[in-house]
């Protein structure tokens, strides 16, 4: 077993095998982004995670949430979301 995968086993609570928390490596390929960009948003603070012992972690609800804090609506969605008055053809 590679020690990834012995770190990965370790994060698995004995709660129906399920994970409680994800490394950034783990979401960052997942995700498709370099675990660097990861590590620098939450370091800045742009992107909710857990940091415990020195190591940023995600919940998966963390996961969920940055996916959705990183979904572009389009223009006219986002207007209407606001409440405010959509032109046609603008």
């Amino acid at each position: 077993m590679s020690s990834q995968n012995a770190q990965d086993a370790r994060s698995v609570e004995a709660m129906g095998g399920e994970e409680l928390y994800f490394s950034v490596e783990q979401v960052a390929r997942r995700l498709q982004v370099s675990a660097r960009w990861l590590a620098d948003q939450c370091r800045e603070g742009r992107v909710e995670h857990v940091h415990l012992a020195r190591k940023r972690k995600f919940t998966p609800e963390q996961v969920q949430k940055l996916l959705r804090d990183h979904t572009i609506q389009p223009a006219e969605v986002e207007q209407r979301r606001l409440g405010g008055n959509v032109r046609p053809g603008v």
